[in-house]
């Protein structure tokens, strides 16, 4: 796709146009960015929570016959109920801390400098989506030399909140890998979490394929899975 090449769907008599990234771009891509994120960390959250009060859960149906032989007080049953939540709470905190930490090492790496990152390399992309003169999507596409030969990876793909199940992320996808192809890739990488279903859902009818799936390197985090997909040409 050319510089200046736009590529429009319609929705509601508006078109959604996908294009190359432009300076002016920066703070929107960034904002997008961190809102998507944002609201992934609902989505991690319900990923690892239910599974600790399972646990919870079963822990106390053995705990609490126990404490009713030892005639807890109701100010011990109070404390533990207390220490439950407080427990959870935690959890949600660290939840809360790591997603804002890959946030921001994100925002200070390539999103700091999308054009250095995404513009300046032989085949690598930022492409954007734009609905009604704004910035509203935006994926990347990066090669450089911690990847092997004719391989890329897709990175940074998302959609504004307001304008999603609008086809947007599929055009993105259209586009980039259209791209790719032009660039002569032969594979195309990309790593999601196990929380982020609907994406992995769009991937899979794009022809991608597991390969690899690991653990969050935190161990109470364990839950959360990574999952590294390629699509060969």
């Amino acid at each position: 796709m050319s510089e200046g090449q736009l590529s429009p769907i319609t929705n509601d008599s508006s078109a959604v146009y996908i294009r190359a990234y432009k300076n002016t771009d920066l703070q929107d891509c960034r904002e997008i960015f961190t809102r998507g994120m944002e609201q992934l960390i609902s989505l991690i959250a319900r990923v690892i929570l239910p599974k600790y009060f399972q646990r919870l859960a079963a822990f106390s149906a053995f705990i609490l016959p126990i404490a009713a032989l030892l005639q807890w007080s109701v100010t011990m049953i109070l404390l533990y109920i207390f220490t439950c939540v407080v427990l959870f709470a935690l959890l949600y905190v660290l939840i809360y801390v790591e997603c804002w930490k890959f946030i921001n090492s994100c925002l200070e790496t390539d999103l700091g400098n999308i054009e250095k990152s995404y513009m300046s390399s032989d085949g690598s992309r930022m492409l954007i989506a734009e609905w009604n003169g704004k910035v509203v999507g935006m994926v990347g596409l990066v090669h450089n030399k911690s990847h092997k030969p004719r391989v890329a990876e897709l990175q940074r793909m998302s959609v504004s909140p307001g304008c999603r199940r609008m086809g947007i992320a599929r055009k993105l996808l259209d586009e980039l890998l259209k791209h790719a192809k032009d660039q002569q890739f032969e594979t195309v990488e990309l790593t999601t979490t196990s929380a982020q279903t609907p994406a992995i859902r769009l991937y899979k009818k794009y022809g991608f394929k597991l390969k690899t799936v690991f653990p969050h390197h935190l161990r109470v985090l364990a839950d959360l899975q990574y999952a590294c997909f390629e699509l060969q040409f």
